[in-house]
């Protein structure tokens, strides 16, 4: 499994939207701090909309919010709403097939999976962790 440059924002984007929770955040600051174009940003966040893992918020002080829990997105669930046409050896519907591409089918479904066991929270938790430990060293 290739996991594309936008589905690598895709996953920092979600990451930002979780440390501002509940508060929303709008695409002109997240683009900013992303260092990517608002158009980009944009085609990303339709995409994740149209997968229900964010919502908008209307108004002043408005923006996007996760629009599910933490605990239920998953990172396999960002790449594959992001990367919609991505297809592995697995999808040449019983066509012969090398033992290399046989094997690297083989090898994404495996990478799929363990994707599928990260959750949103799990990699906020963990980040928050480092960055604690990190600032005690900095500080001892």
């Amino acid at each position: 499994m290739t996991i594309s440059s936008r589905a690598h924002y895709a996953i920092k984007a979600m990451l930002n939207l979780a440390f501002q929770m509940p508060n929303p955040v709008s695409l002109t600051s997240l683009a900013k701090k992303l260092d990517i174009s608002l158009s980009y940003l944009e085609q990303i966040f339709a995409l994740l909309r149209k997968n229900n893992l964010v919502k908008g918020v209307r108004g002043p002080g408005g923006g996007y919010v996760l629009g599910k829990p933490t605990e239920v997105i998953t990172i396999a669930d960002i790449v594959s709403a992001i990367d919609i046409n991505r297809k592995t050896a697995a999808d040449f519907n019983g066509q012969p097939q090398s033992a290399t591409l046989m094997a690297w089918g083989l090898l994404e479904n495996k990478v799929s999976q363990h994707l599928d066991g990260i959750t949103l929270a799990a990699l906020h938790e963990e980040t928050v962790e480092r960055m604690n430990v990190n600032q005690s060293v900095v500080a001892a």
